[in-house]
């Protein structure tokens, strides 16, 4: 069934009535369970949450839109019991997380009213449960959101995408997700609160959004916003994301720096070797990074490199690292996805910062 319109009350969101008037949301009840293992090292044995299939923001290189339950473009289901189904997973377990990833495969802050209505209970119901919320965004946070994490700072852990200044440039590949101005104030918003967000520059488009003209400005605004670490990754394609940016970028300049860039690329295997995808010389990489790692050092911050996307060339997950501050101990114990009730151990790391 459909839900009701997106537009029914738009207080909250950041997106052109074009846009709106188009976005289809499919209404579904989860069969399957919502806390989900994910694939992704950095988030091994951490349980991940998807409060939607399909996002609005529709970036030219997300490689979820290459999934196979992806229900194309300009449509999202969103399902209706997620909020009841949590709270029995939850109570089922002997031992609860120590906090809930939002969300691997779509944006937990997507610019539609239900979406974030669910979204709000969903994280409202961990944190009231003294479980931690990490999240990775794109989108605006909008006020709701900012009060109730600041009730629950110290179980709140923000990753905020940017990776330009340039509106255009952004509306371009990040067509309807928040403007580089409000992902801005996502920031001083979140600081103010006592969260301290990350800022994760990923992907950077080689010769497009790399550069030191785009990205110095950046972290000098970033470092003055109080942000202390940002994380690294360059674009990888896949056919789709291939396909999309193409779609999206058309016979422009910034294309041709992005075909140019990848006549020198390398096959490289993710999750161990399950997944394939074509990546930019390992030696370009390492070069920009070292580059962009001065120029954030310079205001301030340190930065980290994708270990999970970069494996030939970074050894450590490093971005792991953060995933443990929400234990009381050094090591956490809890039942998450084994019907037998056996143990998993998660080791604690010290904060980096």
């Amino acid at each position: 069934m459909f839900a009701d319109p997106p537009w029914r009350d738009c207080s909250e969101l950041e997106i052109p009535l074009s846009f709106v008037w188009n976005m289809k949301i499919l209404i579904k009840e989860r069969k399957s369970r919502v806390l989900s293992p994910s694939t992704l090292k950095c988030l091994n044995d951490t349980p991940t949450l998807n409060p939607t299939a399909g996002c609005a923001h529709l970036c030219s290189y997300c490689y979820a839109r290459g999934y196979s339950n992806y229900p194309g473009d300009g449509t999202i289901v969103l399902y209706t019991n997620l909020v009841e189904k949590l709270e029995n997973e939850l109570n089922r377990k002997r031992q609860t997380p120590g906090f809930v990833y939002f969300s691997p495969s779509c944006d937990a802050f997507q610019p539609v009213k239900q979406v974030l209505d669910t979204t709000y209970s969903l994280m409202a119901l961990l944190l009231q449960k003294g479980i931690g919320v990490s999240f990775l965004t794109k989108g605006r946070i909008p006020d709701r959101f900012i009060a109730l994490f600041k009730s629950h700072s110290d179980n709140v852990n923000a990753h905020i995408g940017i990776t330009t200044l340039n509106r255009q440039l952004q509306k371009q590949i990040e067509p309807h997700a928040a403007t580089p101005g409000t992902r801005l104030k996502n920031i001083s918003a979140l600081v103010q609160i006592g969260v301290l967000p990350e800022a994760r520059f990923d992907p950077l488009i080689p010769g497009v959004t790399d550069s030191t003209d785009n990205l110095d400005p950046l972290l000098k605004i970033l470092g003055r916003s109080g942000v202390r670490r940002v994380g690294l990754n360059y674009l990888f394609l896949r056919p789709i994301i291939n396909k999309n940016i193409r779609d999206d970028l058309g016979h422009t300049k910034a294309m041709e720096k992005i075909s140019q860039a990848f006549c020198d690329n390398v096959d490289l295997k993710l999750l161990d070797g399950k997944s394939r995808v074509n990546a930019l010389n390992p030696d370009f990489r390492q070069k920009q990074y070292k580059h962009i790692s001065l120029l954030a050092k310079q205001n301030g911050i340190k930065t980290y490199v994708c270990g999970y996307k970069n494996p030939d060339i970074a050894e450590d997950l490093t971005c792991s690292n953060i995933w443990q501050k929400y234990s009381d101990k050094n090591t956490v114990q809890y039942q998450l996805f084994n019907d037998h009730h056996s143990e998993i151990t998660i080791s604690q790391t010290s904060n980096p910062d």
